[in-house]
């Protein structure tokens, strides 16, 4: 048979999408499902183009008719495939940017921590230290580190870093780490929406070895616990082999349980971890102080945060990281400052900021000011707390500019505008 060439445009693929379906057909002669027929497939006889753009995927020819897979032509028109294992249904439809919906599966704001326990003493923290929002994207960035159970004598990087992006109708997530108990994927669409029972989707991944692997994910459950929070859990199976992941996902939390075929040897077994505790949340108004645009006084801004176990001067901190609301005051933490701990003792109440703080700080006298009066002020708003020690990475510094942070700070009366 010689070769054709289908031309598709825009306004001709819905009618087109009538008569195509996607087979699994390989080539040459293959059984119909009487077993009595045979038919007669012609493989890649027909060039398909979408707006002059070829599609780059097997095509057949059967009794005269044309097949080419559904996805790899719906994709060109700008549109979504969705498919439910469960119903055997798929689906074509306009593209929805799910981003309201899947960040429901994560905490709401910055300060969230988790805490995982699991096989053999495994256990490691994770705090989410920011989130980045587009119209369409959102990114979720967290920190945290993997317990040492060999008493400091291995050499091994223990932290973590992972980011959880919400692309389209996905939650990836993203990760590197050396000795988490996780993912042999260091990049992996946990879940898709739509988020019900049968979901199913497929991936290209490299393993840590980099080799390229298959992946199918598929939601197999989806239920509501007593606390009236949904909780998801998805399988991942890696195609060609016994190995899978399994998560369970919960609303306001995110993965509160994981379970891997751990390939180590001859036996392979199941190890994982889970929750080992989830974090209570309120919403709180708290009085922030940030300097107007002159920098000349600090100015009271009352706003409504999330507050995790009660930590309302952590939330505060994390308020003042995220900046202002208002157009007619100014941040007063320089970019990219992380908050590392907060503790309270005695009426004195220790912060530590990241490295950030000093390095990205745009220096000046006033500007100075202004940060140490934001902090100090929003701080000794609360009736527990006298005076506040700024550390930077644990450590004591003698100097920001020409103030001396060697000794706590009281509060700034002078500074607040009225």
């Amino acid at each position: 048979m010689k070769n054709k060439r289908i031309t598709l445009t825009r306004k001709s693929w819905i009618t087109m999408f009538t008569v195509l379906l996607a087979l699994s057909f390989l080539s040459g002669t293959l059984m119909g499902n009487d077993l009595s027929e045979l038919i007669k497939v012609y493989r890649n006889t027909v060039t398909v183009e979408v707006d002059s753009i070829p599609v780059s995927t097997d095509n057949f020819v059967v009794d005269g008719t044309t097949y080419i897979p559904l996805r790899a032509v719906t994709e060109l028109f700008g549109k979504e495939v969705g498919w439910n294992a469960l119903t055997k249904v798929a689906s074509i439809n306009e593209p929805i940017y799910q981003v309201d919906v899947l960040s429901e599966l994560l905490p709401s704001s910055v300060g969230y921590e988790w805490k995982y326990e699991g096989f053999a003493e495994y256990g490691h923290k994770a705090q989410l230290n920011s989130i980045l929002s587009e119209p369409t994207k959102r990114m979720y960035m967290v920190s945290g580190r993997v317990d040492d159970m060999s008493d400091g004598e291995s050499t091994k990087d223990f932290s973590i870093e992972l980011t959880y992006t919400i692309n389209g109708n996905s939650l990836i997530q993203t990760k590197t780490e050396e000795v988490m108990m996780d993912s042999k994927y260091d990049q992996l669409t946990l879940i898709q929406t739509p988020l019900v029972v049968g979901t199913y989707w497929t991936e290209n991944v490299r393993d840590q070895g980099g080799v390229l692997q298959t992946i199918s994910g598929q939601i197999m459950k989806a239920e509501v616990k007593d606390t009236g929070l949904k909780e998801y859990t998805v399988l991942h199976k890696q195609q060609g082999s016994d190995y899978y992941e399994q998560r369970v996902i919960r609303e306001n939390i995110g993965v509160v349980s994981f379970e891997k075929l751990f390939e180590l040897g001859d036996e392979p077994f199941t190890a994982g971890y889970f929750l080992s505790s989830a974090m209570n949340m309120t919403q709180n108004d708290v009085t922030l102080y940030f300097p107007n645009l002159d920098a000349q006084k600090v100015w009271k801004e009352v706003r409504t945060l999330t507050v995790y176990d009660n930590e309302i001067a952590k939330a505060s901190i994390l308020g003042l990281i995220e900046g202002t609301n208002s157009s007619t005051l100014s941040p007063s933490i320089p970019d990219g400052t992380r908050l590392l701990s907060i503790n309270l003792e005695n009426g004195l109440c220790t912060v530590d900021f990241s490295r950030a703080f000093v390095e990205n700080h745009p220096g000046g006298s006033a500007g100075e000011l202004m940060t140490l009066g934001s902090i100090v002020n929003t701080l000794t708003e609360f009736p527990e707390i006298e005076r506040v020690q700024i550390l930077v990475e644990g450590q004591v510094i003698e100097t920001i500019g020409n103030i001396s942070l060697e000794e706590p700070l009281y509060r700034f009366e002078d500074l607040i505008g009225n």
